[in-house]
């Protein structure tokens, strides 16, 4: 499908003597307020400013592909393809020709393309913060109502959370944290209205830290759902961190696997059981957690996943207790000499136990981990830990948890 040029903010500011106070070593990139973590330095080439692509083009949720033999790069994203060779002032934007201001060049084996570029056939509306000499880059999620009116405020009796509706008819979902050992639970809408009546938990997942809640309220605005999840797309986190209710911030995927999505938008206390959007405006995830500059989100796959099949009563949950069985989702993958293992977090966990075998049958011990002195290992995105394969031997690794001092039965055994 061929795209038509779009009436983008192209500022010809870039240009000329707006630039003239930038060097190369110190035009930032920042894409929907967060820094972008640049493969190479932005460069100025006969006043123009170049950024490496595959930097730019991943944070904005395309796929780049090099191809070495025509010294060509390919960016993909839906129905939209972009193809710039080295040198060439000539590229194509879905098979059609374009002339761009200036070509595509290499800087320190990194190829490097023209902002305006990326402006006008990314997506993105960009523009030049001349004091800070910054790039900002501005993404646009496609309107499916106000992101905030499927998300709502959650205040029980022993906490703050936030909850996303799917469906019109009152399903809720949220983090089980948010409604352990509550009582009671009321409910704030976007445009301000207030739910306090009955609320029943008709699917629960603790270890997953789900838990699916039915209200007697109808008409509400579910989110429209995404399964796909793309490294490098900017995405939008909707909740009540602190209690501020309606609160969006920006960011970017880090990182995913079956179970957690890592990403740069920022969630805090009172965030968890809100809602992570991608740039189509699409629910792709539960906020869940935040450590170290990191936050976590459940990929919304794994949240609808979790059977509807319980009737309790909100008032069920103050005498409800939480056991842990044993991790799940045991898996590796190998990377030159070392085998990166990781596994399902466990909810409410405080350590983890690995236990290593050196024969199929063997007596299992427990592995030490020599960071931290002991037996203790704590779950970790995107591996929990590492161990050397240089010896070509095979092993065979299994996983517990412990909380409150107990110890849950181990997971399943996989053979490294």
């Amino acid at each position: 499908m061929q795209r038509k040029l779009r009436g983008f903010l192209l500022f010809f500011i870039l240009c000329f003597c707006a630039m003239a106070p930038a060097s190369a070593g110190n035009i930032g990139v920042k894409l929907n307020g967060y820094p972008v973590a640049l493969s190479a330095p932005a460069i100025i080439q006969n006043d123009r400013v170049l950024v490496p692509m595959r930097s730019i083009m991943e944070s904005l949720g395309f796929t780049v592909i090099w191809h070495q033999e025509t010294y060509t790069v390919e960016a993909n994203k839906g129905e939209t393809q972009l193809l710039l060779t080295i040198d060439n002032p000539i590229g194509t934007v879905n098979k059609q020709r374009v002339t761009l201001d200036a070509a595509a060049t290499l800087s320190e084996n990194t190829t490097m393309v023209p902002l305006r570029f990326v402006a006008e056939y990314s997506g993105a509306t960009v523009e030049w913060d001349e004091k800070n000499a910054s790039v900002l880059i501005t993404t646009k999620q496609v309107a499916q109502g106000n992101l905030t009116d499927s998300v709502v405020y959650i205040q029980t009796n022993k906490m703050q959370g936030s909850g996303i509706i799917i469906s019109a008819d009152g399903l809720i979902a949220t983090n089980f944290h948010v409604i352990e050992n509550a009582s009671t639970a009321q409910f704030v809408f976007a445009d301000g209205s207030i739910y306090q009546g009955t609320t029943t938990i008709v699917g629960l997942e603790p270890q997953k830290d789900v838990a699916i809640l039915q209200i007697d309220k109808k008409n509400l605005i579910p989110a429209t759902t995404e399964t796909s999840v793309i490294k490098g797309e900017a995405v939008t986190a909707v909740g009540a961190p602190n209690g501020a209710r309606n609160t969006q911030t920006s960011g970017v995927i880090n990182g995913f696997n079956q179970d957690i999505i890592e990403s740069s938008a920022l969630i805090a206390h009172g965030s968890s059981g809100g809602a992570l959007y991608n740039s189509k405006g699409k629910l792709i995830g539960m906020t869940a957690a935040y450590s170290d500059n990191q936050y976590f989100s459940i990929p919304i796959n794994e949240v609808l996943k979790v059977p509807r099949t319980l009737s309790m009563p909100m008032g069920s949950m103050k005498n409800y207790t939480y056991s842990p069985s044993a991790p799940k989702n045991l898996r590796y993958w190998l990377d030159e000499d070392y085998a990166y293992l990781t596994w399902s977090p466990v909810y409410d966990a405080e350590y983890y136990h690995v236990y290593i075998a050196y024969s199929e049958g063997g007596k299992f011990t427990k592995l030490q981990n020599k960071a931290l002195g002991g037996d203790v290992w704590y779950w970790g995105f995107p591996q929990c830990f590492g161990i050397s394969t240089s010896n070509n031997r095979s092993i065979y690794v299994k996983v517990s948890a412990v909380r409150n001092g107990i110890e849950t039965a181990s997971s399943s055994v996989v053979k490294i």
